[in-house]
């Protein structure tokens, strides 16, 4: 008897493993395929370093995105906090893309092209530390976790909190890491086939990006506190 009952209990619970994961992955993809920052820094990276450049980014952007989920879970970061530093946050985040963005113009301007040794461009722990600033230091980032975020980490009780939130965490985390290494990986590619006179308009266009995602946080942080 106990197995009779215990079968249909188990198929339940596999029903809802699907179901939950279905919804991460495709609420997931609202936020790791959007363009931001975190996404054209990577391409960057990518021209020069390939897929690895994208995996060395996605685990910057783990190192901070694990903490915030679980201080979320945990009811330790509340939407009030995130609202007190919005305009720091935004601010510095600002500065800190502008500043990734005037050094890689500097650096094509230099004329070194592909053997750029600019201090962001070069080093194995640049696509890492870029990886952590770009995501701790980007405001839409909390946005989504403290909007859409929040209620997949309310969905995910159902398992359990710890248990809830590592199945969770494992589900999402997982397309940044394939996401960030294949753009990494199709950005190295084009700037072999662009490495000659197109190739700095490439880096120019992707700084330039940087460079509106630059202002736009800075002036949001100013004109919306």
């Amino acid at each position: 008897m106990q197995k009779a009952f215990s079968e249909p209990c188990i198929v339940y619970a596999v029903m809802d493993l699907l179901d939950f994961g279905v919804q991460v992955v495709a609420v997931s993809a609202s936020g790791v395929l959007a363009p931001g920052p975190l996404f054209f820094a990577n391409m960057l990276y990518g021209t020069r370093h390939g897929a690895r450049s994208g995996l060395k980014v996605a685990y910057g952007h783990t190192v901070v995105e694990l903490p915030l989920v679980i201080l979320l879970a945990a009811g330790l970061f509340s939407t009030a906090v995130a609202v007190r530093y919005a305009v720091t946050i935004g601010l510095v985040g600002g500065v800190a893309i502008l500043g990734f963005a005037a050094l890689q113009i500097v650096d094509v301007a230099r004329k070194k092209g592909s053997q750029a040794h600019s201090p962001i461009a070069v080093g194995s722990k640049s696509p890492f530390v870029a990886g952590v600033a770009l995501t701790a230091l980007n405001p839409f980032f909390l946005v989504w976790w403290f909007t859409v975020g929040l209620k997949l980490i309310t969905d995910s009780a159902m398992f359990g909190l710890a248990a809830g939130i590592a199945i969770l965490f494992v589900l999402h985390i997982w397309m940044d890491y394939v996401w960030l290494a294949a753009t990494a990986y199709l950005a190295s590619k084009g700037s072999s086939v662009l490495k000659s006179r197109y190739y700095p308009i490439l880096l120019l266009a992707l700084a330039a990006v940087l460079v509106y995602y630059g202002i736009y946080f800075v002036l949001s942080a100013i004109y919306n506190p």
